[in-house]
């Protein structure tokens, strides 16, 4: 896997939510989305983390990629590096999935590459 194609940022932590890292995954999730103001588009659930596909109501071009560390507790946006910028369709999402191996992040999120804040 070609490590460099895909970077993520932690937004949020089961702990700014309110919550224990240990708790329900849908719960947590849940709330991640309330204070998103997302939905969900796609969900796909590991025993060390989850990929998320999340969109603004009402708008078919706004898909971002996240990864939820259940280990961690921590909701990671992902940036992939397709020169894409602005959000995904539910018809690019797939093809993404695939391309970036996104499913491998979720299977073990321990192999996502942090960008580096200043």
């Amino acid at each position: 896997m070609k490590t460099n194609r895909v970077r993520a940022s932690r937004v949020l932590s089961a702990k700014d939510l309110k919550m224990r890292a240990d708790e329900n995954i849908t719960d947590i999730i849940s709330r991640f989305l309330v204070t998103a103001e997302g939905v969900v588009a796609h969900w796909v659930e590991y025993g060390k983390g989850a990929l998320l596909f999340v969109m603004a109501p009402c708008d078919d071009r706004s898909g971002a990629f996240y990864i939820y560390d259940r280990k961690q507790g921590n909701f990671w946006l992902l940036e992939l590096a397709d020169g894409v910028f602005g959000g995904y369709s539910r018809r690019e999402m797939r093809r993404k999935i695939h391309d970036f191996r996104l499913l491998d992040f979720a299977e073990n999120p321990a192999r996502l590459i942090p960008i580096r804040q200043s």
